[in-house]
């Protein structure tokens, strides 16, 4: 997959021990609006999560999106979009966290059944959210303003600014 963004913070000394984590990500439109994820904060992102043990990317894209969502994947719908790397300092330990969020487009079947939320997405009451890729970015945004520079904030802003840039080329 085509590496489309490297958000490396250097903010690490070299040598320490590294948690590495692939996760998937769903560009998922309905009606002309991206199907994203909230919390209780006001950030939003796309729905999506980490890999687990077994698992092929799509299959952990189905997965997550059908948790997070309600929503089923149309497998013939998923077409690649890119991989964005994150590498900086973790906020937990002293440790490099390394992530790799492979993006795919992918359309979903119009029926919605449950979402199934972890512990920690009930607590942070997390919910689906249709956005246009404008009021996504105005979100996360405000997000960078409030909640200064965190990782997953630029992250998440970073990849709504190339999903429109690649809809305003075309490609």
């Amino acid at each position: 997959m085509k590496k489309i963004l490297v958000m490396d913070e250097h903010d690490y000394e070299e040598g320490l021990e590294e948690i590495y984590r692939v996760s998937v990500r769903g560009i998922i439109f309905l009606d002309g609006k991206l199907l994203m994820i909230e919390n209780s904060f006001g950030e939003v992102k796309l729905p999506g999560g980490g890999m687990e043990p077994g698992e092929d990317e799509y299959q952990a894209l189905i997965r997550e999106v059908k948790e997070e969502t309600g929503y089923d994947v149309i497998f013939k719908s998923i077409r690649p979009f890119g991989e964005v790397e994150e590498k900086r300092l973790s906020v937990q330990e002293p440790m490099i966290w390394h992530q790799i969020n492979r993006l795919y487009f992918c359309d979903v079947y119009p029926e919605r059944g449950q979402c199934e939320y972890s512990e920690n997405e009930k607590k942070y009451e997390f919910r689906q959210m249709f956005y246009t890729i404008e009021e996504a970015l105005e979100k996360n945004e405000k997000m960078l303003e409030k909640e200064g520079l965190q990782a997953w904030n630029q992250r998440e802003y970073r990849t709504m600014l190339l999903i429109k840039e690649h809809f305003r080329r075309g490609t």
